[in-house]
């Protein structure tokens, strides 16, 4: 990402984490989480966005759902 890019993820995060109940670092934590994976969401498929994802905790189902893809691709595609 870009700082550009960053400043306005953060931006976004502020105004989210707003909305959310409870600890202010925990809503942010969650907000700016949530943030980075639907910016890799919008990345074209590669298996490093794929990777990324995964370390987000993002299931094959949604990887698969959000590319309109099988997630039996999604493996095999993670696995070259």
């Amino acid at each position: 990402m870009q700082f550009k890019q960053m400043q306005a993820s953060m931006k976004k995060a502020v105004s989210l984490a707003k909305q959310m109940e409870g600890d202010w670092q925990a809503r942010m934590k969650l907000a700016f989480r949530s943030l980075k994976v639907e910016h890799y969401m919008k990345q074209p498929i590669s298996k490093e966005i794929i990777e990324k994802l995964l370390l987000h905790n993002v299931s094959y189902r949604r990887i698969a759902k959000n590319y309109d893809m099988t997630r039996k691709a999604v493996k095999t595609f993670d696995n070259i």
